[in-house]
Parts: structure tokens; sequence; C-alpha cells
């Protein structure tokens, strides 16, 4: 009678190349994903998220490992291509917005005009305002005066100047006042809000090919330039840091005490998000380095822990290799 070979073992490699590309893991790591999912909707944001390692991530990253001149290139080369793209669209903002949203938006107007009276107050009131104003006075003064005496006038002005000035500058409260009063008044707010509106309504009116179109390759060569400069400035390196800190700080002072599940929609949608992220682990567990680490992993602990003989290849990154 013929004896039949026993089979021989599947080596822990060839296993896990197998398992991790079948549809019975795939269903399995998604099912896992979506329990979990389901469970975390109920935590709060400051039991999942570990904000001082967020703060330590921001405000220590490296940015050695950022080849600055690439990324610059890389914002170059995309602005170039949505200018491409945006030179064969016809439709202007107005027509690709919802109509509703442009008109929120032009309440918004009405709104900010609201303010506008404590505003300009606070600028009228501001030391470099009436020296302007004390100026433009002056020089109003003086043509007059070379027009009505063409020879002296002039001349008598300037010998007079610090005078006329003082003398200005003595009735400035009031003049400053009628001034507030003239920017801030109802029919002339009307105005401004009017202009304001129909500046609005062009832009938005526009065709988006003559965004496009607007800028000459000299001033684009200019824009390329700064780009450059931006990329590799420290100081707005270091501004960029800090709002981003503070952003980070202000939302998750907001966002700590809730639960992630009144965020986001973990319950509901949690199945169709587990298969999202399926989508994106697999094949990185699937790479040929993370499956001899899964398949050493699992033969140690079929070992009870001792070290088992090395499968993995050497990195030839490693030791300058």
């Amino acid at each position: 009678m013929p004896v039949t070979p026993a089979k021989r073992p599947q080596s822990p490699d060839r296993y896990w190349e197998r398992r991790l590309t079948s549809k019975a893991f795939k269903h399995a790591l998604t099912d896992m994903l979506a329990r979990e999912l389901r469970l975390l909707a109920n935590e709060r944001v400051a039991d999942v998220l570990d904000a001082e390692m967020i703060r330590t991530a921001i405000g220590e990253w490296d940015t050695r490992l950022i080849d600055r001149a690439r990324v610059a290139e890389l914002i170059i080369q995309t602005n170039r291509r949505v200018t491409a793209r945006l030179s064969r669209r016809p439709e202007s903002l107005l027509d690709v917005l919802d109509r509703q949203l442009v008109a929120d938006f032009e309440a918004l107007l009405v709104d900010a005009s609201a303010q506008t009276q404590e505003f300009v107050g606070d600028i009228m009131q501001q030391e470099f305002v009436r020296r302007l104003f004390t100026d433009i006075i002056f020089t109003a003064i003086v043509s007059f005066n070379q027009k009505v005496n063409p020879l002296f006038g002039g001349l008598t002005m300037r010998v007079l100047e610090d005078q006329i000035k003082g003398f200005i500058r003595m009735l400035m409260p009031m003049l400053i006042e009628q001034a507030t009063a003239f920017a801030v008044s109802e029919s002339n707010q009307r105005i401004a809000l009017d202009f304001a509106r129909q500046i609005m309504r062009q832009l938005l009116d526009q065709p988006l090919r003559n965004f496009a179109a607007s800028a000459s390759p000299a001033q684009r060569k200019k824009v390329e330039a700064v780009i450059h400069k931006a990329v590799t400035n420290t100081r707005l390196e270091a501004v960029i840091r800090q709002t981003t800190l503070a952003t980070w700080d202000d939302l998750y002072a907001v966002l700590q005490h809730q639960r992630a599940g009144d965020i986001l929609r973990l319950d509901k949608e949690a199945r169709w998000l587990a298969e999202q992220c399926v989508a994106a682990i697999l094949p990185l567990l699937r790479r040929p380095q993370v499956v001899q680490l899964i398949a050493g992993e699992v033969a140690l602990a079929a070992r009870g822990g001792s070290k088992p003989a090395s499968t993995a290849r050497r990195d030839p990154t490693e030791n300058g290799q």
C-alpha cells in the first residue's frame, strides 16, 4: 500500500501572506474595528486623545526631515496646475456657489456695518490720524494761499507753518468728531455697504478663468520667488508653529469633555468607517517586512517567549549599507 508523504507545515511567512490577502481576514478585521468604533463613540475626547503628546508633536517636530526647497517646488507646481485648470473654467463663483450662501455673506456685511461706529471712532483717535488730518488741512491752506497770492502766499505759509499747525491741532477734537460723524452716518454707511456689496458681487460674477489670467508671467515669477523665501523663513515657521499650538489648545479646550460620538457619527457609521480604515491598513500589513514581523511575533509567542531564529531580512540602510 503506497504511503502518502506527510504534508510539510506551511511557513509562518507564507501563512500570513495568504491570510492577509483573504476575504475572511478582511471581514474579521472590519468587524473588530466596527465594534471598537462603536465603543469609542461613548468615550470622552480627553480619554481618547493624549493632548500633551499632540502638543509635543507640534512643538518639537523636527523640520530637518523636510526638504524645504522641494516643498516650495511642490507648492509652485500645484499652483501652476490649479491655475491651468481654472483657465479652462468659464463659469463664475456665483454660478458655482449656492445663491442662499451668497445672500448669507451679504447679510454678514450688513451685520459688520453695525459695528463700524465704534471701530471708526477708535481709529480717528489714533495719533497718526491726527497728524494726517493736520498735514492735509495745512496743505490745503498753502495751496489756497498760493492761488490767491502766487508771489508770497506759499512763502508766508512756510514761515508760519508751526503756528498754523498748532492752531489746526487746537481745532482737531472738533474736526475729528465731525469726520467721525460723517463716516458713521446712516446714509454714508448705506453707500459704503452698497459699494462693498457691489464689489463682492463683481468678484463672484467674474469667470474663474479671469482669476487665472489676472497675474502676468513676471508677477508669477515674483510670487514663486516669495514662496521659496517663505518656506525657508524661520520666523514664519515659528509663527505657524505658535499659531498651530494655540489653535490646538483652543480646540481641545472646547472638545475635551465631549463624547467622540457627538463629534463623529461613530455609532451609525462605524461599519463604513471601519471599511475605509481596513482599505488603508491592509496594504501596509501586506508589506513583506510587516508580514515577517507578524510571523516572527507569532512564532515567538508559540515558543513561550524564547527568542526565535530571525527570518527578517536586514534593512540595507542600517549601518550605512
